[in-house]
């Protein structure tokens, strides 16, 4: 029955290391640039300098977009971090904490 087991866990591990290489092989043979290989104009070596001025702001406003919403998470991971150790530190001295004041009273 182990030995099943055991079978059964390198057949899947090898279907997941072919997926793998499957996809490193297409990503590698799809990056290289089979258009190097032919003549262009001026006029469509102007349509790829557009392409790929377009394709630069779109990944600058994904980053920028993808940075604050990072930030925004931390931000909020932050605050209640700071609140939940504020409610503790005043709950071990007897105090309450105040939301508003951010600060213990009791």
């Amino acid at each position: 029955m182990n030995n099943i087991t055991m079978n059964n866990a390198k057949v899947t591990m090898t279907k997941k290391i072919t997926l793998a290489a499957t996809f490193f092989v297409t990503m590698a043979l799809s990056s290289s640039s089979f258009a190097h290989q032919f003549d262009v104009d001026a006029e469509g070596q102007q349509a790829i300098q557009e392409h790929h001025q377009l394709m630069n702001q779109h990944m600058a406003s994904a980053e920028q977009e993808y940075t604050a919403e990072l930030e925004q998470d931390f931000n909020q991971q932050l605050e209640t971090a700071e609140h939940n150790f504020m409610e503790k530190k005043c709950a071990n001295r007897g105090l309450d904490f105040d939301d508003e004041s951010e600060v213990c009273e009791g």
